[in-house]
């Protein structure tokens, strides 16, 4: 333990220091820099040889309507494209036999539930299946499980805790899914056929 005379000691000695010996302390070799003063080190440059990759921005129909339909409810913008190439191959007046139309496959009370108004309208239309896709994934917390929601019905997936044992639900679920990947690594779909993996056919 430090004596108490060897502190009062120290003390004196520090107090006694003239004030210019004080200022010319060097506290850089104790890694005053790191605190006070320190230069950033350069960005160092790529090596050469090397460039950037960037794949291709999205080239698809719809694609300012699509963009504001899914950023208005935090949807990926591929995901979206991905789900109008495998409902409606972009073809805004396309009608399924159960009656269900445009560009995302709206049925009648569907459409009116979300305050579409006319579901052959681009912007209405997807809009509302912006909405509702978003309500599955929220709802699911599962893409795949979203994705049958919306195909079979969010009751019947909630009762059975999975994708529905029905090949069209499954079928569309693996074909949105494959259409989501082929837009991800920057291939232009303009229907399912489309999105099949590369070398699948092989």
């Amino acid at each position: 333990m430090v004596s108490r005379r060897f502190a009062l000691a120290a003390v004196v000695a520090l107090t006694a220091a003239p004030a210019a010996a004080q200022t010319r302390l060097d506290w850089r070799p104790a890694g005053g820099d790191l605190f006070v003063g320190a230069v950033p080190a350069a960005p160092q440059p790529e090596p050469p040889g090397l460039e950037t990759v960037r794949l291709s921005d999205l080239d698809q129909p719809f694609a300012d309507a699509i963009a504001e339909a899914a950023d208005r409810h935090g949807l990926d913008r591929k995901l979206l494209h991905a789900l109008v190439v495998v409902e409606s191959a972009y073809r805004t007046r396309a009608c399924s036999d159960a009656g269900a139309c445009g560009l995302t496959q709206l049925m009648p009370a569907t459409a009116a539930e979300l305050g579409v108004r006319d579901r052959s309208d681009p912007y209405d239309n997807l809009r509302g299946g912006a909405a509702y896709l978003a309500r599955q994934i929220l709802r699911f917390g599962d893409l795949r499980l979203a994705l049958a929601a919306y195909n079979a019905g969010p009751d019947r997936v909630a009762r059975l805790g999975r994708i529905p044992n029905i090949a069209e639900t499954r079928s569309y679920v693996v074909s949105v899914v494959d259409c989501y990947l082929a837009l991800t690594a920057g291939r232009g779909v303009r229907s399912s056929r489309d999105c099949a993996p590369a070398g699948a056919g092989l």
